[in-house]
């Protein structure tokens, strides 16, 4: 056997791979052929391993870090976090999908944010900053009210039944602000687009809203029997009747004033106990007659704030439990509580003045 044969080639030409005696490279595939003059090719190709590179984000609002590369938010305290390109994602490395807070690992997916449905953590957070506004509101209204008064007390007049409907009006701003600057769907607040289905909604809040008148009647012969035989409720029974005169002695703008603030009242109400509360608690107990209690008791519990009587908790009680009752019946639509509770304030204010 020649020489020349005895030489064997031991670099593929086209890959730079070891090869020996292989008459095709087990790297590349291609036919090795023999290069004349020299022993090896001048560049050796080595395989060139890519690192994949991990990242980062210092959240903004409480300093964490997040290397999860699907959250949008910090799972601590919900901050937009700085946008990763499609490129960089291309190149981090992948984590299981867990984040560590309070003490155990929790999925990445449970701290997302959707866009048409709330995430627990997210939707309590809201309704938190609902309660704060509202007391501080009512306080400062309070302490204005209280000072102008003088003597400490003020007297009802229907100015005052304006001014004290403020903290109700303000109180479901935030939430149609966090919808809106998050640029969710608002039906995540229950309000659906399909049109039959908003028909639905406004039957069944007219029928809702003769409900509630009809149970408050019941509630006001309850009370008025409870007085005849003994207990003592003159003081619900006086203070009522004085609003009711306070009403009727009114000029109409007076009363239109108050209708229009009591109708964005019960609105803004409906918005945050329904849309965020309601719905969020959904994700938490399947049993929907849990949500309707909690979110009742919630409700009754902070009025206690500006109708502080066992008479006007439990009718505030009752009356959120059937809200939440027909909010189920119609599978989340919240134009059935809307036009129930905003058609019935309207008609009591109605009913008083004529």
């Amino acid at each position: 056997m020649s020489k020349n044969n005895e030489k064997r080639i031991k670099y593929c030409v086209y890959c730079g791979a070891d090869v020996d005696k292989e008459i095709y490279c087990p790297n590349c595939g291609k036919l090795v052929i023999k290069l004349n003059g020299s022993k090896k090719p001048l560049i050796k190709y080595k395989p060139v391993s890519i690192k994949k590179a991990e990242i980062s984000r210092k959240c903004p609002g409480c300093g964490s870090i997040v290397t999860s590369t699907i959250l949008d938010q910090c799972p601590i305290c919900n901050t937009v976090l700085e946008k990763i390109s499609e490129v960089q994602k291309a190149s981090i490395q992948r984590k299981p999908g867990l984040i560590f807070t309070n003490k155990k690992l929790e999925p990445e997916q449970k701290f997302i944010l959707k866009k048409n449905q709330w995430n627990l953590k997210e939707g309590i957070s809201v309704f938190i900053t609902c309660m704060y506004v509202y007391i501080i509101i009512f306080f400062l209204v309070y302490f204005l009210l209280v000072n102008q008064g003088g003597n400490g007390t003020t007297e009802p007049t229907i100015q005052i039944f304006l001014i004290s409907q403020i903290p109700e009006a303000l109180f479901g701003i935030y939430p149609l602000y966090y919808i809106y600057s998050k640029k969710h769907s608002p039906e995540k607040l229950g309000f659906l687009k399909d049109s039959k289905k908003i028909v639905v909604g406004i039957i069944v809040g007219v029928i809702g809203a003769a409900s509630l008148i009809l149970l408050d009647f019941l509630y006001s012969g309850l009370i008025t029997a409870l007085g005849e035989i003994g207990l003592d409720l003159s003081n619900v029974i006086a203070e009522s009747a004085l609003q009711s005169q306070i009403i009727r002695d009114a000029d109409f703008l007076w009363v239109y004033l108050l209708i229009v603030l009591m109708a964005v009242g019960t609105f803004s109400m409906e918005i945050v106990y329904r849309g965020v509360l309601h719905n969020t608690l959904k994700k938490k107990f399947k049993n929907p007659i849990y949500v309707i209690i909690i979110v009742a008791l919630a409700y009754a519990i902070l009025m206690v704030v500006p109708y502080p009587s066992p008479i006007y908790f439990f009718l505030n009680l009752l009356g959120f439990i059937i809200l939440g009752i027909i909010f189920e019946i119609t599978n989340g639509n919240i134009y059935s509580t809307l036009i129930t509770n905003v058609l019935y304030n309207i008609l009591i204010i109605v009913l008083i003045f004529f």
